[in-house]
């Protein structure tokens, strides 16, 4: 009886959670900030299987860098190759059309951590991951 009268009762969070508001979900990594950016890189470059395209194992995939060129990457939310460009040391992505969205901010890890070892040549994720 009790807790037939707890069922009868609003829960707070029910509307909240309707309007995606503090819903969590543990198969999807969505990733749009610069900080998310960063944080999927830290996540790919922690990860076990760095080539792995599921959603699950990693948000954003690196698929090949050219130095001070470009990054292009496979986003597991959106299923899509996403392709940052460099023009003058400031990123732009192309799929976002933005300079400030969690593509940018993984390709700028990137270029930090492997810019400065390269000559602008063309690398594939399997070339990175043996530096």
């Amino acid at each position: 009886m009790e807790q037939e009268r707890n069922n009868d009762q609003p829960n707070e969070l029910s509307g909240l959670e309707s309007h995606g508001r503090y819903k969590h979900e543990n198969t999807v990594n969505k990733c749009e900030t610069l900080d998310e950016g960063t944080i999927a890189f830290m996540h790919w470059l922690n990860s076990d299987d760095k080539k792995s395209l599921a959603p699950t194992s990693n948000p954003i995939v690196l698929l090949k860098f050219v130095n001070d060129v470009h990054t292009i990457l496979y986003d597991t939310y959106l299923c899509a190759e996403i392709d940052v460009e460099i023009n003058k040391g400031i990123p732009y992505c192309k799929y976002c059309k933005e300079g400030d969205c969690a593509h940018v901010g993984f390709a700028i890890c990137i270029e930090q951590l492997y810019g400065h070892r390269r000559s602008g040549t063309g690398e594939t994720v399997e070339d990175i991951i043996e530096i």
